[in-house]
């Protein structure tokens, strides 16, 4: 997991957590006084941690560059070719 993928999920989780406190604090003074009858606070809130997890979904790990080459030679190919040879 690349380092923008970890700090898109911890703003995902921070906003869901904010989402969640908005709705438990939605009956206090403060809170109300930033809520809107046809668009919540929490629902604004809610919408962000999605597009947040959503951006983590999508972003691209292959853009970035690799810190070594990937092997793609098979670990057990030379079990299973021991295996063939003993038969």
């Amino acid at each position: 997991m690349s380092t923008l993928q970890r700090s898109l999920n911890g703003i995902g989780v921070v906003l869901t957590l904010a989402c969640f406190a908005t709705v438990v604090a939605g009956n206090t003074e403060l809170v109300w006084r930033f809520e809107h009858a046809g668009f919540p606070l929490s629902w604004v809130l809610a919408g962000a941690a999605v597009l947040a997890f959503l951006a983590t979904e999508f972003c691209d790990t292959t853009a970035s560059i690799p810190d070594e080459p990937e092997d793609l030679s098979s670990e057990f190919s030379s079990e299973w070719e021991l295996v063939e040879l003993q038969r």
